[in-house]
């Protein structure tokens, strides 16, 4: 009977977050935390973007140093979340969440002859640092093409593509503008 249990929960883990992208660089999941939901202790071996698409707090617990913080967010913010040790998450808020967690592997899409975009006026740079370059936008699906290789989410509602170097624009429906957060690999 222990074994089904654990068994359900395990599944109903990897329901609950299901991977969007894995590939050579990044391994994007769409994470959901319940109110009270406390993540078993894990670490972060490499850096990771996390897209917030829910208003809401987490309390990450550094098992390492005892230190344990309140993180609260924006729907749509975006934030750097480098590599940590030892931790729990939970969720404090009264609502469940939703991110996007954009997994940064250690062997970035270096080409030389891959420049980053010049973004236009359209684009707002949310941060960049040496591992990615995060813009914002409001486009039509069809608009969004990049030189070198993008995560794209749609804060609406968490879409998310990969976009490969060079590759064809995002073609969904509907057509209608909508905003973008755009994480360039560097």
């Amino acid at each position: 009977m222990r074994f089904f249990l654990w068994t359900l929960l395990s599944f109903a883990c990897l329901a609950q977050n299901p991977l969007v992208v894995e590939n050579e660089w990044v391994r994007v999941v769409r994470a959901a935390n319940l109110p009270g939901q406390l993540s078993r202790p894990h670490v972060h071996l490499i850096n990771r973007v996390m897209i917030h698409l829910d208003r809401g707090t987490l309390r990450i617990d550094n098992k390492e140093s005892g230190i344990a913080r309140d993180i609260p967010f924006r729907a749509g913010e975006v934030r750097w979340d480098p590599r940590v040790g030892l931790h729990t998450s939970e969720n404090t808020g009264g609502t469940a969440i939703r991110i996007v967690e954009i997994e940064l592997k250690d062997n970035p899409p270096r080409d030389a002859k891959l420049q980053l975009s010049k973004p236009s006026s359209r684009f707002k740079i949310e941060m960049e640092n040496e591992q990615v370059l995060i813009l914002r936008a409001t486009l039509r699906p069809r608009e969004i093409s990049f030189t070198t290789p993008v995560v794209a989410v749609r804060l609406r509602d968490g879409e998310t593509h990969w976009l490969s170097a060079g590759g064809p624009p995002v073609n969904m429906e509907p057509d209608e503008p909508t905003e973008w957060v755009f994480v360039e690999l560097k």
